[in-house]
């Protein structure tokens, strides 16, 4: 006996256990989301926001916005966002130190000035350089600092902030009007709720027009459709079963809520890491669960949030090697977590997920590499083989389809045949190529984190009014 004899079974084994076991995750979450994809919308009809804009108990927010070199899409984000329809409203836009017109052009639009404030401090932050209060409307503050990564520049907003609950929203993004109203619901049911989100919708293809997204529409470009699908697969599949298990790990940079109180119990966000949305609710379980006191971190799917996504391979490559590699880094800072008891949840199931998609990439490319060989040398059998290609694209396939039948049951955001159509043939086609290419992506974040790699990537915007024109709602 060979040492082929002896390590390919084995090589082969962990292949198909890996796949089977990851699987058998995804079809939880699946059977899980199931009942909330269902609850949800009748739950959100129920919501009348009237009543909570003039209910006194509807608590005031301040909305966190970091920017830096933001110029295409800032002033539509900030309009947008004092649009919103919530009674008791403050926007913080924290400049973090932009070299191109992002600061200027918030000077110009909103007509700002100069002005002292007194910042309590509490958490460290770079240099601030000033202050800037709009003299079109007064719920507009700009802080502008010393250039110290997106955390160090909402660490500045939050110790500016003094409402009960902090909205942070990325710069390239909008909320639709009564987004906030929606998000805050399950705060206003249960005092024990600490954390929110709504989903996170692409805006390519869209008509943006006054800061709001008029016309909905999928977008022409190839990888930002296959993102689509991605996106719904992610939050109404992953999110929302584990919301419904207490165990949501991610609340998106682009649009979450949190108690402003937790948020600083838990030291703000980390600035040693690009995942620091991931990061700061893992320290919001952690903080709970050691005092042992009941919490909820919810994801509500009806509060909408639109955002820019990558175009070109180069810049949807950055971004998912910064994405894997703050995973990797979470997971690392975090790993003494992994099986207490104390953690419930998120030590024996939550955080062993995270580490299958962690390892993912390794494994897949190492399976489709080594078991079409395995095959063609006949060291693997022809049923062995058809479960592989089962495995590594079918399955996957349906629950991209899953996803999307859910959206078009539920929501109906893309309500033409037309759109239907694309969605269902991208969703087809995602794992003949364009899966490959993240999974190729995220293998180099992972390889981007033991090289020590700190860099957060540049993102290209290209704007919210210069998108080409999409396939419309019908």
């Amino acid at each position: 006996m060979n040492w082929a004899d002896i390590i390919l079974p084995i090589l082969n084994l962990l292949i198909f256990g890996f796949f089977i076991l990851l699987y058998l995750f995804y079809l939880f979450l699946l059977l899980v989301s199931v009942g909330g994809a269902y609850i949800q919308p009748r739950r959100a009809q129920l919501l009348v926001p009237g009543r909570l804009m003039d209910s006194v108990t509807t608590p005031p927010v301040t909305v966190l916005v970091a920017a830096h070199n933001e110029e295409a899409t800032i002033v539509e984000s900030v309009t947008a966002l004092l649009a919103l329809r919530y009674p008791r409203l403050e926007v913080i836009v924290i400049n973090d130190g932009s070299t191109d017109k992002t600061l200027e052009d918030l000077i110009r639009r909103f007509s700002l000035r100069r002005d002292d404030l007194e910042v309590p401090g509490q958490l460290p932050t770079q240099p601030l350089r000033g202050f800037y209060l709009s003299t079109l409307d007064p719920r507009l503050v700009v802080i502008d600092k010393v250039q110290g990564g997106k955390s160090d520049a909402l660490n500045a907003g939050l110790n500016l902030c003094w409402t009960p609950w902090v909205c942070t929203v990325d710069a390239d993004s909008i909320l639709e009007e009564d987004s906030l109203l929606r998000a805050l619901r399950p705060a206003l049911e249960d005092d024990q709720v600490v954390a929110t989100s709504g989903i996170v919708r692409i805006a390519n293809g869209c008509r943006v027009a006054g800061g709001r997204v008029v016309q909905v529409g999928l977008p022409r470009e190839p990888l930002a459709l296959y993102q689509v699908v991605e996106y719904l697969r992610g939050f109404l599949e992953g999110r929302l079963g584990w919301s419904w298990l207490n165990g949501l790990l991610i609340i998106s940079g682009a649009f979450g809520l949190f108690r402003s109180d937790v948020l600083r119990a838990v030291g703000g966000y980390a600035r040693d890491t690009v995942a620091e949305d991931m990061d700061v609710v893992v320290r919001i379980h952690r903080h709970f669960r050691e005092l042992r006191k009941p919490y909820q971190v919810m994801f509500v799917p009806d509060p909408v949030c639109w955002t820019e996504v990558p175009t070109t391979a180069a810049a949807l490559g950055r971004q998912r090697r910064r994405w894997h590699r703050g995973l990797a880094e979470v997971l690392s800072h975090h790993s003494n977590l992994f099986l207490r008891p104390r953690m419930g949840v998120l030590g024996w199931l939550v955080l062993p997920y995270f580490l299958l998609e962690l390892v993912a990439p390794i494994v897949e490319m190492l399976g489709m590499v080594l078991v079409p060989a395995l095959w063609g040398f006949g060291w693997l059998s022809n049923q062995a083989f058809v479960l592989y290609l089962i495995l590594a694209f079918l399955v996957g396939t349906l629950f991209s389809l899953w996803a999307v039948l859910i959206e078009e049951f539920t929501y109906r955001r893309y309500t033409s045949w037309g759109e239907l159509a694309r969605l269902l043939l991208y969703s087809l086609t995602e794992h003949a190529g364009f899966h490959q290419m993240i999974l190729w992506w995220r293998l180099r974040g992972v390889l981007d984190f033991f090289r020590g790699r700190r860099e957060w990537g540049a993102q290209q915007r290209a704007g919210f009014r210069r998108r080409p024109a999409a396939v419309v709602k019908a």
